[in-house]
């Protein structure tokens, strides 16, 4: 009996033992990363455009601070620029010779030779003012007469002024031209009465983006009218300006292609201004491409849409542990912008896995590309995975340790 008594009581003793090994066992196990499950991010979709292109000469329409182009035609083709040449001068004589701040820049003394200039350009039928020797004219104002009033003779006084010689100022506008990505471009006077000044639209677009963006040429051309003692007071040649959002920038005529235009404009979208420019080019007159420019923008306006990218506290992954635990990823905030044509979205975000009880890794951002745009938004946690009851694990040890 004592016998049996010790066997029991041995028994009881190595099950105590087994059991207890089995519990720090199953308590010690490793816990397998939980893996995440993705949400798919409503796509974004918008519909296709549909834009009143006139249908004579050379168009184009782009974002002012992009390279998209929005519509056009003829887009490539070489074309005379006339008066538009005007601006390559302003450009490539501030870069020379900046203008600082709201300052009149140089004081230019007129000489005899650009005196005699008025009477020369007249003789062939161009825009002209007066140049009387001796007269102290700043280098602003003779911008303001380029760009309002197109004076051919302050385009050359003010290109020779900068670089000497024409020849001069031509050897510097080429290499800007081809600096600043139009070397298609062509240059052969300062004021674009040669028909060998040419371009196309789509170069004439560059070409306008940089206008708008710098400060003394984009207020010269948006002066309704401009004001300059000694010389003359003279009305912007612009038809457009000021008419469905335009505010600049060069007027341009010449008997071989018609009427052209450079142009800048603000559009309102809701509550937001989305600046665009373009190019005309061989139109029948300025007033024409006043009226038709105003049909192209409305109808290019109808085409931007404001979207959403994203919503707030948009589940973009959940985890779920096998004992209950829950978390998941939300994006933060969303992403509100404004399109152009049609846009498709695409949602891409590398998802970690959750690692039981251990603090969560650091959130990813999800990428959203739409168009040839993409934004990130920020995504945070919210809940946690805790390791697993130690009851689960006693239940579930297979399982705790290859987390099957």
């Amino acid at each position: 009996m004592r016998a049996a008594r010790g066997i029991a009581a041995a028994s009881v003793v190595l099950l105590v033992v087994g059991l207890g090994g089995y519990t720090v066992a199953a308590a010690l196990a490793p816990i397998a990363a939980v893996e995440p499950q993705p949400q798919p991010l409503p796509a974004v979709s918008t519909p296709p455009a549909t834009v009143d292109l006139p249908g004579y000469g050379a168009w184009a329409v782009a974002a002012a601070d992009d390279r998209q182009i929005y519509a056009g035609r003829r887009l490539d083709e070489q074309l005379p620029m006339a008066s538009i040449a005007k601006v390559v001068t302003a450009l490539v004589v501030l870069e020379e010779h900046p203008i600082e701040g709201d300052s009149e820049g140089a004081a230019i003394t007129l000489t005899v030779a650009d005196s005699r200039l008025p009477a020369r350009y007249a003789a062939i039928n161009g825009t002209v003012a007066p140049a009387p020797a001796g007269l102290v004219v700043s280098q602003r104002a003779m911008i303001e007469l380029m760009m309002v009033h197109s004076a051919n003779n302050y385009a050359e006084t003010l290109a020779v002024w900068a670089f000497g010689s024409e020849a001069a100022y031509l050897e510097a506008a080429r290499a800007w031209l081809a600096e600043q990505g139009m070397p298609g471009a062509t240059i052969a006077d300062t004021t674009g009465f040669s028909p060998q000044n040419r371009a196309s639209v789509r170069e004439l677009v560059t070409l306008a983006r940089l206008a708008a963006a710098h400060p003394v040429v984009a207020a010269a051309s948006a002066l309704p009218r401009v004001t300059v003692p000694g010389v003359g007071s003279y009305e912007n040649r612009n038809a457009a300006l000021g008419r469905a959002g335009v505010d600049g920038l060069k007027t341009g005529t010449l008997r071989v292609i018609g009427s052209n235009l450079l142009f800048s404009a603000d559009l309102v979208i809701g509550d937001r201004t989305v600046p665009v420019v373009g190019a005309a080019v061989g139109a029948p007159d300025q007033e024409t491409i006043a009226d038709d420019l105003e049909q192209l923008l409305a109808s290019l306006t109808d085409d931007f849409r404001t979207i959403t990218i994203g919503e707030a506290g948009q589940v973009v992954a959940t985890y779920v542990a096998p004992w209950g635990d829950t978390a998941t990823l939300r994006v933060v905030d969303a992403v509100d912008d404004t399109v152009w044509g049609p846009v498709r979205s695409v949602a891409l975000v590398d998802l970690p896995v959750v690692q039981p009880g251990v603090e969560p890794p650091r959130p990813p951002a999800l990428l959203v590309r739409y168009g040839d745009r993409e934004v990130r938004l920020a995504l945070e946690w919210d809940g946690t995975i805790e390791g697993p009851p130690l009851g689960w694990r006693l239940r579930h040890p297979f399982e705790s340790a290859l987390g099957d």
